[in-house]
C-alpha cells in the first residue's frame, strides 16, 4: 500500500515538473529576487511550517528596486529543523511585466525538497504565482543549520514600504 502511494506520488509530481515547465518556456527573464528567512520566526509543526521573509527585487531593466515581505513555508510535507536561516534568490520570469508597480506581490506554490547538515543537498521546483503571470526559480540558496524538508512550498509576497 506504501509503495503504491509513493510512486502516485512521484508520478503525479513528475507530471506537474513537465507542466510547468512547459509553461516557464513561454516566460522570460525580467530580474531577480533576494530573499532573507528572519531568524526566530514562524512555527514548525512538522507537516506544516512558516518563516518571515524580506525580499528585494532588482528589475533587469535598472529600473528602481522594490521590496517585499512575507512568509515562506511548507503548506504539507515535513519540515523537521534545527537553527535554520536561509537567503534564497531566484531568477523572475513572466509574460507580461511592469517594474515599479510591486507586481510580485501575491501567494505562489510549488514542489520542493532538501537535506541540510551543513552542506544543502536538494531542489525545489519553479514556484508559481496563482493568477500564473510570474514564475519564481530559485538560482541560489545559502544555509545554516541542520534540517530535511520536503513538500508543497509556498511564498506569500506583499510589497513593503520600508
Amino acid at each position: 500500500m506504501n509503495r503504491i502511494w509513493i510512486v502516485t506520488s512521484l508520478m503525479l509530481l513528475t507530471a506537474w515538473l513537465i507542466s510547468t515547465d512547459e509553461a516557464l518556456s513561454q516566460e522570460t527573464p525580467v530580474g531577480t529576487l533576494s530573499c532573507q528567512i528572519l531568524p526566530h520566526s514562524g512555527i514548525n509543526l512538522l507537516i506544516h511550517s512558516t518563516r518571515d521573509i524580506r525580499c528585494q527585487f532588482k528589475p533587469e531593466d535598472g529600473s528602481a528596486i522594490e521590496h517585499y515581505k512575507g512568509e515562506t513555508g511548507i503548506r504539507f510535507g515535513l519540515d523537521v529543523s534545527i537553527d535554520r536561516s536561509e537567503k534564497i534568490t531566484y531568477a523572475v520570469l513572466a509574460n507580461h511585466f511592469k517594474p515599479g508597480t510591486h507586481q510580485l506581490a501575491g501567494k505562489y506554490s510549488g514542489a520542493g525538497g532538501e537535506v541540510n547538515l551543513g552542506l544543502a543537498i536538494g531542489d525545489t521546483a519553479p514556484i508559481r504565482k496563482r493568477d500564473k503571470t510570474v514564475s519564481l526559480q530559485p538560482t541560489n540558496t545559502r544555509h545554516k543549520g541542520a534540517g530535511v524538508a520536503a513538500g508543497l512550498n509556498y511564498i506569500y509576497l506583499e510589497a513593503d514600504h520600508p
